[in-house]
């Protein structure tokens, strides 16, 4: 296995390990504080705490992602993702000892988190790829990311057949906290430099970083980054002006339908087939059931991304096509299938079609899908366009779709399910153009040089 791509396996089982527990927390959360909120009222835990919560936690990372790029440079991408994964630590070892202000804290603490990680995750990609393998990259990355997903799953299909939600929580918490600290482990022993594979690949105006990095050379070239004060990083980050390009205005679209899709698969939707009584013969089951299905589209996603690209010329625009396409079905039969009320509380009203586990696997498995194509497709983009300056972008990416997550977790807890698909469905066309737009328009400059 060539080094570059050992050193991309290593970041994503990193990445599966830190989010086999936080997405698969994602998944029960809002279940579990419905539940702790009638067996502990004292608590200030309330029925809609896990909407709060989730919606916290994306409205921190939103505001964060406005000023963590001068601290992703200062600290490096490897020690920013280090960093930003011990908030994430922090946020489950809350749940051994909750209250309603502890969860705000922490949900609070993991929104700055997740801004450090994910920026710095952005960027580590970017640098550690070789010219012409970004799209395959993300795509392994992002489907071993989501094969979390279904160790979490198994995990919790284990634990509930002993016990519900109420009873186990604190040991599945406990669970998830261990397995976060072993993903933090392997994060630190990622290499913190990036290699540069071909001199030919080097632009000019990079010529005097490899010289400068020579002397670290064993078989690759490393090229260190320049130490710069804090102030001046931010004084270079606010002259790029990427927040008022055409482009990027264009691309914000796309950034924040990721962002509602993201909300509704990793928890309305698994909110709603929890609230709705035709599946209560499965108890808390149905959750990891779903889990599964969603991770299994995950990574078929990610695999196809990742090989289709070698072998077929298949642009990004198809595979977003491809993308909304599974959306919209997947957003049909949870028209037909789920009770509009369910995202508020329990439920027992009438559907067009009996709710069944087959059609919760089938949704569960579009939604991931789908989502794999689009968040591959964003970060292969947002590479090609901005791979000079990634850590600026991917903030800008970040903070697009945490600002659309916010909001969207917000009207969660407010807005029936039939509100809910129609605002998808929407912003789901729209996003898919703007990609297209700027996909094509990418496309055109490349072939023109």
């Amino acid at each position: 296995m060539r080094k570059d791509f050992a050193v991309i396996v290593q970041l994503g089982l990193a990445f599966a390990f830190i989010f086999s527990a936080f997405n698969s927390q994602g998944l029960i959360e809002i279940s579990v504080l419905r539940g702790i909120s009638k067996a502990a009222p004292e608590s200030g835990i309330t029925e809609k705490s896990g909407y709060y919560s989730l919606s916290i936690i994306y409205f921190v990372f939103t505001i964060s992602n406005l000023f963590v790029p001068p601290i992703v440079q200062a600290l490096g991408s490897k020690w920013s993702q280090v960093t930003g994964a011990l908030c994430y630590l922090v946020f489950m070892l809350a749940f051994l000892r909750l209250n309603a202000l502890l969860l705000y804290a922490g949900s609070a603490l993991l929104g700055f988190g997740a801004a450090l990680l994910w920026t710095g995750n952005g960027m580590f990609l970017v640098q550690f790829s070789r010219n012409g393998k970004l799209a395959r990259n993300c795509g392994v990355m992002w489907a071993m990311i989501q094969s979390s997903l279904i160790i979490g799953a198994i995990f919790l299909i284990f634990v509930l057949r002993t016990g519900d939600l109420n009873s186990v929580y604190q040991l599945i918490y406990t669970a998830f906290a261990v397995i976060s600290s072993v993903g933090i482990l392997v994060l630190a022993c990622l290499p913190s430099y990036p290699p540069v594979y071909e001199l030919e690949e080097v632009t000019s105006g990079s010529q005097e970083n490899l010289i400068e990095a020579a002397e670290n050379r064993e078989d690759d070239v490393f090229i260190r980054r320049q130490t710069s004060s804090l102030l001046n990083d931010f004084r270079e980050e606010k002259r790029s002006d990427y927040f008022f390009t055409a482009d990027m205005l264009v691309l914000s679209i796309t950034f924040m339908y990721t962002g509602i899709e993201m909300t509704f698969y990793t928890g309305v939707f698994t909110a709603c087939i929890s609230a709705t009584t035709a599946l209560s013969g499965y108890s808390d089951l149905i959750i990891p059931y779903s889990a599964l299905a969603i991770g299994s589209g995950q990574i078929i996603g990610g695999m196809l991304t990742g090989t289709i690209t070698k072998t077929h010329s298949i642009s990004k625009s198809q595979f977003v096509i491809f993308g909304m396409i599974a959306h919209i079905v997947s957003f049909f039969l949870c028209f037909i299938s789920i009770p509009f009320d369910s995202p508020l509380h329990k439920s027992n009203s009438m559907t067009y079609i009996e709710p069944s586990l087959a059609v919760i696997l089938l949704t569960g498995f579009l939604l991931g899908l789908a989502d794999a194509f689009w968040q591959t497709q964003v970060y292969a983009v947002i590479g090609l366009v901005y791979g000079d300056h990634s850590a600026s972008a991917f903030a800008l990416f970040k903070f697009f779709q945490s600002f659309a997550a916010c909001v969207s977790f917000y009207y969660g807890s407010l807005l029936f399910l039939h509100w809910q698909l129609l605002i998808l469905v929407v912003t789901c066309f729209c996003a898919s153009l703007a990609f297209v737009q700027i996909d094509l328009k990418t496309r055109s400059i490349v072939n023109n040089e």
